[in-house]
This record gives structure tokens, sequence and C-alpha cells, in this order.
């Protein structure tokens, strides 16, 4: 057998007590084991000692032990292997690593309201739901905030544009689209009246500072309501569901009083002459409130976590923004920390996407970005000898699979990093998309339909398990729960996502090989296992990624 780079994990065995880097599992001396090669030097960093009898191995095991310069290789006894990677999983899903008692908190997506939701919050918003899959999966307990922009002079300006338009502002029929091109025209008018930009802040500051009529705010919430309306359908095709829809008029100066108190207490505040209160904080001021009473996006940042922490009793605060807004989560984290020691601040920042601009250059509705991968995939399904037959929807099915391609080609890319689309690249059936891995999902949902009168055994025989092809496969699987440790580690979809399309490599190898249908009674059992096995391995990977993994398509 081949060498192949495999990290075990510190609940799976007992071979370390702690993750080990740069562990490989190779052929032995014999057939019959396999041979774990560690490197001293790495057991001396992770574990203070490079002497092997400080490590837990039940005796019986190993089979021998050799001693290297400059490693170690311990040779296990391969059907003890195989035997605990497949019997601690008979007839269970994978379980949370810990149920921590306190949740931490993801915010991610955070549109603003009355504007269409173009491509540019894709990343926020996939990166964000992986992020609480992830979390969840691991810690047990998430809460979703969608902090969405309702605050500001553009409310406004999307209001006198209505005025202008003459459009019925209680008309039951108004959409995003509508409220957007109220806001463009009243943008376009302050260009030649100056005026439109002063009535514009004045009717924003009357609304923060509780001087609005109630025809005026009830308009405002009725935006509010027509966004959330409108997004949440958006979201539901992505299979993304938020505990809470935040706001950022919740955190307007009547409503932050107990902030500032706590800020002046730490002696953090300065008024200036101008009527305005700063933040003197690292040997710069940064403004908090304008002398006019209006909040900054700061103050209400300060705010709206001090008011998490309380109310979900977290101490850890995810923001998933892009690389742009690095000074200012940063600033966050340190004025926080100032505040309430016990808050961690996380910026998540990505990089933005390219390249995702309509034939007119002007960018791209995310609605529309996800019609056009359903349509696209309704072809490719139309013209496939392997479409079936099913149950669902085809056009449920060409979503999903078009979704499926979307966030894979996003998430594949190293998070940090501009990155530019491709169509081609990413809708295409062959090479590793997210079409791969619900094709090999598929497979396996048919191979268990076909052999329906094949009972999933009980009970490991792992001297079953001779094939080159099955012994890659269960290290392979082996691998999944250390790929998360260092996926959650490093907060990189894309480990997950290349240990996904490696372990679909390694599926769809051993399904040519490992025929079912035509073997002894014992073996067609222990394949299906394996290939169960499989299956629940990558369809969790799946989920927690984001995708919804189907049984045909």
């Amino acid at each position: 057998m081949n060498n192949v780079a495999c990290a075990i994990n510190k609940n799976s065995t007992d071979v370390v007590n702690d993750f080990i880097a740069n562990l490989k599992i190779g052929k032995g001396n014999s057939m019959n084991d396999i041979g774990l090669r560690m490197p001293l030097n790495i057991l001396q960093k992770h574990f203070g000692t490079n002497s092997f009898k400080d490590f837990k191995i039940p005796s019986h095991e190993i089979t021998t032990t050799q001693f290297h310069p400059q490693h170690v290789i311990i040779h296990l006894n391969k059907y003890d292997f195989i035997n605990n990677i497949l019997k601690n999983n008979i007839g269970k899903t994978h379980q949370h690593y810990t149920q921590n008692s306190k949740p931490c908190i993801v915010e991610f997506s955070s549109p603003n309201i009355a504007k269409p939701f173009h491509v540019g919050h894709l990343r926020s918003t996939i990166i964000g739901n992986f992020i609480s899959n992830l979390k969840n999966f691991i810690n047990g307990h998430v809460v979703r905030i969608n902090y969405l922009g309702d605050w500001g002079p553009q409310f406004g300006y999307t209001l006198l544009g209505l005025e202008q338009m003459k459009s019925n502002m209680s008309n039951n029929n108004m959409t995003i689209e509508s409220l957007h091109n109220a806001y463009i025209l009243a943008n376009k008018m302050s260009n030649s009246d100056s005026s439109i930009h002063y009535k514009a802040k004045s009717i924003f500051n009357d609304l923060e500072c509780g001087n609005s009529t109630t025809d005026i705010k009830n308009l405002w919430n009725e935006f509010k309501s027509i966004t959330i309306n409108e997004l949440e359908v958006i979201y539901k095709r992505l299979g993304i569901v938020f505990d809470e829809y935040d706001w950022e008029s919740k955190y307007s100066k009547e409503n932050i009083q107990d902030v500032l108190k706590r800020l002046n207490e730490i002696g953090l505040l300065k008024s200036k002459e101008d009527g305005s209160t700063v933040l003197h904080f690292n040997n710069q001021e940064i403004t908090i409130l304008k002398n006019d009473n209006s909040t900054l996006y700061l103050t209400r940042d300060i705010a709206a976590a001090l008011r998490r922490h309380k109310f979900y009793d977290s101490e850890d605060l995810f923001y998933v923004v892009d690389n742009s807004q690095s000074k200012h989560f940063h600033l966050l984290k340190s004025v926080i920390s100032q505040i309430n020691s016990n808050i961690n601040v996380h910026y998540i920042p990505f990089g933005r996407i390219h390249g995702m601009s309509s034939r007119k250059g002007q960018g791209i509705l995310l609605d529309q970005l996800l019609n056009q991968a359903k349509s696209t995939m309704n072809l490719k399904r139309k013209f496939s000898k392997t479409t079936k037959i099913n149950s669902m929807d085809d056009d449920d099915i060409a979503d999903i699979l078009g979704v499926s391609a979307i966030i894979i080609n996003d998430l594949k890319q190293k998070r940090k990093k501009d990155y530019n689309f491709s169509w081609e690249s990413a809708l295409q059936v062959n090479g590793d998309t997210g079409i791969k891995l619900q094709y090999t999902h598929c497979r396996l949902i048919s191979l268990e339909e076909v052999n329906s009168n094949i009972t999933v055994p009980d009970e490991v025989v792992a001297e079953c398990f001779t094939e080159t092809v099955a012994l890659d496969l269960i290290l392979e699987i082996c691998r999944f729960e250390d790929i998360l440790t260092e996926t959650n580690q490093e907060l990189e979809a894309c480990i997950l996502v290349n240990y996904l399309f490696r372990l679909s490599n390694c599926i769809n190898k051993a399904l040519k090989v490992l025929n079912v249908k035509n073997s002894s009674s014992i073996i067609a059992q222990q394949r299906i296992l394996l290939f169960r096995r499989a299956r629940e391995t990558l369809s969790t990977g799946m989920k927690i990624l984001g995708l919804v993994p189907l049984k045909c398509m």
C-alpha cells in the first residue's frame, strides 16, 4: 500500500493524547500490520518528550516498534485498527466533540434594508453559515445573527425618492427593487440640489432622536419587513436560518446609555468643544457620538456586543466581514477587552469575488446568480444519461445542485484571498466541484437501494478488507475528525472541502473494485458497512459546508 498521510484523532484511537501533525500511515512489516511513522522532533514539540514509552497504546495492538535517529515507527495490528475505526461508528452518527454550556455567536450576511441582495454579500453569507455549522457540530450551541443596516441617512434618501416618484407608500406591492430605485433617484437629485442631503439627514436624525411622526416610523418598519420577507426567500434557497435578526437601530443613543456610562467609568470617554464625544484610546481619539447625538458604526457595534454577551451569556463573538473592515474590528476587539475581558471578539475576514457582473457591467443580484446556476444544472441534467426519475421536483434538484456548485466554488478558495469567479469551473460536472460531492453521495445511496436486501452488520470482520482501495478508504475515513479539528482551528473551509474531494476519490475508486452484488454474503455485508460509513462521513462534511446531500440527481 502506498503511504497515506493520516492524522489520528485523539478521540478515535489511543495512539497519542493530542493532535499529531506529520503522522504517516503506511505499509507495515507484513500484510497484517500498519506502520505509524512519527518524527521524534514532532513528539518533542507537541508533548515535551520523544520517549515512546510515555505514550499510551494498548500493548495488544502493537506488533513491533522500530526506533530510528529521526523518527519512530510503531507497527499496529491492521485488523484491530480497522475494527476500531469501523466498529466505533456502527449505528452511530457523528457526535458533538464537546457540549459547551456557553453558546458562540456568529454574525454574518448583514445586508442593508431597502437594497437588493448583491453577490457582494455572498461570501459573508456562505462562510458565516459554514462557521455556524462547524461550531454547532463541535460545540453544540451556536446563535446565528443577521445584523441588518437599517440606520443612517439612506432611509431619508429612500423616503424622499418615494415622495418624488409619487408612490403610494402604504402600497403592499412595494418591493426592495422599488425602494432601491427611490434611493437611487434621491441620490441623483442631491447632485443638483444640495438641500436633498440635508433633508435626508434631518429625517434620519428625527428618527434616531425619537422625534419622527407615527407615519414615518410605520413606513420605516414597513421597509424592514419588506426587506426581511424578500431576503428569507434567498436564505431558504441557501438552506440558512437565522436565530435572530438584529438591527443597527436598536443601538441609538437613547438605548445605549449604559454603554456610554461604562465607557466613561473606565476613563475612555472625552467630550469635545464641538459637542461630540470621543473615545480616547491608544493615543488616538475616535468619535463615538456626533455633535448632533447620532451614533456611529463603532458605537453600535460596542453596544451590540455587550448586549449579546449579556443576553446569550456568550463569551465568543464571531464577525464574518470582508478584509476592508480590519481596522474597525481590531479596534472593536481592543475596546471590548477593556470593558469586559471575558468577551472574545473574533474577526473572520475574507477576500472579494471578481468577475461577477452582468453584461452591462453592473453587479449581479444574488437571486440572479442562483437562477442562472439552477438553469444551467437543469440543462446539464436534461442531457445527462445518468439522470433518474425521482420523487423530487426537477427544479428543486437543479436548484440544490446549482447552490452546491456555488457554495463549493467559494469555499474551496482560501478565505482571505480574492478570487475570480468562473461559471465554467463552478458548474462543471467533472473535477473538484460541489456537483462531484453530490454525485458521489448519490452513488452511495443508489448502492444501498440496489442492495436493500443486504443487512448492515453489527460486527466488523476486518479480515474482509484486503484490497488496497478498501484500506485507503478506511484510512481516509479515520482522518475526518482531525480534519474538523484543523478546520476549526483555522476556520478555513477549504481544508474540509479538499478532504471531501479526497474522500470522494477514494469512494469512487473503491466502488469500481469492491463489488457488492456478486460477492459472498459476509463480504457483501462488510462492504455495505464500509460504504455506509463513507457516506455518513461525506454527508456530515457536506452538511457542515452548507450543502443539502441529494439522494439522486
